[in-house]
């Protein structure tokens, strides 16, 4: 199990919101609804790295692709995208 200390400090890496552990404490959900990356915890050791999340397209529901060098994920199915350190108002 994950520390609440360690829980208080972490943040999502794509768009820096706060993240949560699911019922089972085998992921870590970013609580930003139009991220909602899910990260894996493995041993208790969440690994945090955006190519190894979880990237559900809001629209569709399909795995969404990361691409590092542009800093964005896009949706093979529904081709909607999402820029890296994104916030609501479009400011990083």
């Amino acid at each position: 199990m994950i520390s609440k200390d360690l829980l208080d400090i972490l943040v999502c890496p794509f768009c820096k919101s706060e993240i949560r552990p699911d019922d089972k404490g085998t992921m870590l959900k970013c609580l930003k609804a139009e991220c909602a990356f899910e990260y894996p915890v493995q041993n208790d050791i969440p690994i945090m790295l955006i190519n190894k999340a979880r990237r559900p397209c809001l629209k569709c529901g399909k795995q969404r692709d990361w691409n590092e060098d542009a800093g964005i994920v896009s949706c093979p199915e529904c081709h909607s995208e999402m820029k890296y350190g994104f916030t609501l108002n479009g400011k990083i």
